[in-house]
């Protein structure tokens, strides 16, 4: 692909504990972006790491080969900077230096397995240069499959943020393992992590990461109606009474919803109903960024 000198090309790839996404994007020297790429490796890594606490070999093989085809989309599309990072599943894993000395030998690509609090300051950075906030308080809920952050934010000012092992995979991990239900998992470590947890109402949610996106897109299928980046908390409650009403057998095809999304997303929404009422909070936006487009805006400022 034809690229002008003034361009930059960057790669953002984000190894999440559910899924890996990739996003190639051409900025120009005005700092605006072109988005000429989006991919996703569909491989769970929670499901080996929050079990056995390792990225079993079966995994590590779709790992490989995962790697090699966004090296490829790398090369085809001109890229000048690549930026890999890994979240809680690799942070997690006691093989994973093995697996990221195997993936740099294989595909050229070097992961950096972040903290919790980095990637919480990523995705931060996403929403500012994404969406105006303004003089209200506001809590952002990024509920991914390892970890959920939190972060209490106003203008620039961060007053509050930290990750919890509330992540979605894992919740659903430990469920199985205890024969319990996942909202019952999350209720105990909400009440457990209360006492670090904010003590005052927001004024809006903004929420990221791909459960989050899903639940906006459930309010297209399920209410009919727009935008898909807010809902009002009487549209959450109604959006989670249809979803349970849904037969688990009817929400892939129903719901238009991905196969590794479906299990998620009933926690996912519990938590984010479960948060919108405890802290009073009436709106949530949902602005479509997350860990990829801040660690771009992190490369570039």
């Amino acid at each position: 692909m034809q690229k002008s000198e003034s361009m930059t090309r960057i790669s953002s790839i984000d190894i999440g504990s559910n899924a890996i996404r990739q996003l190639i994007v051409e900025i120009d020297a005005f700092g605006a972006w072109t988005v000429l790429k989006k991919h996703r490796e569909p491989i769970r890594l929670g499901d080996d790491v929050f079990i056995y606490n390792n990225i079993m070999e079966p995994t590590q093989k779709r790992l490989v080969l995962a790697f090699k085809r966004m090296a490829r989309l790398n090369k085809k599309f001109k890229v000048d900077k690549s930026i890999v990072l890994a979240t809680s599943a690799f942070r997690d894993a006691q093989n994973k230096k093995a697996i990221l000395t195997q993936i740099k030998q294989t595909s050229g690509l070097k992961i950096e397995v972040i903290s919790g609090q980095k990637e919480a300051d990523l995705i931060r950075m996403a929403v500012q240069n994404s969406i105006c906030v303004g003089n209200e308080h506001c809590l952002l809920i990024d509920i991914g499959g390892g970890s959920v952050e939190l972060t209490h934010m106003q203008h620039s000012k961060i007053f509050f943020s930290k990750s919890f092992k509330w992540g979605m995979v894992r919740t659903l991990t430990e469920a199985l393992q205890q024969s319990r239900n996942p909202t019952l998992i999350l209720k105990d470590k909400l009440k457990k992590a209360n006492a670090s947890l904010p003590k005052r109402a927001f004024d809006l949610a903004i929420g990221t990461g791909g459960n989050l996106d899903a639940i906006g897109k459930l309010k297209l299928t399920l209410l009919k109606k727009g935008p898909n980046t807010l809902i009002t908390l009487a549209e959450l409650k109604l959006i989670y009474k249809k979803f349970l009403k849904t037969k688990p057998a009817d929400r892939i095809k129903k719901l238009d919803l991905k196969p590794d999304r479906v299990d998620v997303i009933e926690p996912a929404l519990f938590l984010t109903l479960f948060l919108m009422k405890k802290y009073k909070i009436k709106r949530i936006k949902i602005p479509g960024v997350g860990l990829k487009e801040g660690a771009i805006f992190s490369a570039v400022r």
